[in-house]
């Protein structure tokens, strides 16, 4: 069974369910506002889950290790994995994942993966950390998908809001081809399926959700891949996701042919982090 709880610093308030170590509230304590998709089964069923071992999807659902076949969904199993309450304070939470009967049939390592949600003034701070528990190198890929609410009150309208960065950028991809530009508006880009940008195309270190009344900033610093998405048209959130954090591990290919994941050494740790802010 999931439990929450319910962090807070008198800035803003967050509230963490064991559901797929999810933020499933943020907030300012000053308007209540809560920022956070609100999971709703008709569009998406996450809010902001951690994608590990990997992320995107394995070629007709399934990859071969030693060669033997392991089959396994979306974005690893994190998503829909119930963590464990380590620790938690006033202003923070320390969830944890650890190997078990599942997860051994699907991704054959020992492993602790360990999330800590602590707030810092308007920011919540989001910290990963990967331990590889084998006797062999460790293959993993994370990256994170928070949802937000667009509208974020029912006043407004998705088309009010855009995406803006912290300098010039050259936004170009297979789907869109923005050019030059810091921001771009939904109503022009109405943003709907995957907008990735790889190999550090993105420089800012962060992008933004906002309509000038509203906004909500996403630390992107240190991560090779961003990412925008919206399941369909109508559905009333966007996501910012920041991909692969720069690691010099070592990597192969062990999920997929076009992705290279990164092997973590026996007995050592990887460790990562992002930030979400309301402005």
């Amino acid at each position: 069974m999931a439990e929450q709880v319910i962090i807070s610093n008198g800035i803003v308030e967050a509230t963490v369910s064991t559901q797929a170590a999810e933020v499933i509230e943020f907030k300012k304590i000053s308007d209540g506002i809560n920022v956070v998709w609100c999971r709703d089964e008709k569009y998406w069923f996450n809010c902001n889950p951690v994608l590990f071992p990997y992320y995107s999807m394995l070629e007709d659902g399934k990859y071969e290790l030693d060669g033997k076949e392991y089959f396994l969904g979306q974005h690893g199993f994190a998503r829909r994995a119930l963590f464990e309450i380590e620790e938690k304070g006033t202003d923070y939470v320390v969830l944890s994942l650890e190997e078990n009967e599942y997860t051994l049939s699907v991704y054959p390592f020992r492993f602790k993966l360990t999330v800590k949600y602590e707030l810092s003034g308007s920011k919540i701070i989001l910290s990963y950390k990967v331990e590889n528990r084998d006797n062999r190198p460790l293959p993993f890929n994370i990256g994170f998908h928070p949802a937000f609410n667009c509208p974020m009150t029912e006043d407004e309208k998705y088309e009010d809001y855009r995406i803006e960065f912290e300098q010039t950028e050259n936004l170009t991809n297979d789907l869109m081809d923005l050019g030059y530009g810091d921001s771009f508006e939904l109503k022009d880009v109405l943003i709907e399926g995957s907008h990735f940008y790889y190999d550090h195309q993105i420089k800012s270190s962060w992008a933004q959700l906002t309509n000038g009344k509203h906004t909500v900033r996403v630390g992107c610093a240190g991560y090779s891949i961003l990412g925008f998405w919206r399941k369909n048209p109508g559905t009333p959130f966007m996501c910012i996701e920041p991909w692969d954090p720069d690691t010099s591990l070592d990597k192969d290919y062990t999920f997929r042919k076009d992705t290279l994941n990164n092997l973590l050494p026996v007995n050592e740790e990887f460790e990562c982090s992002y930030y979400w802010e309301l402005l």
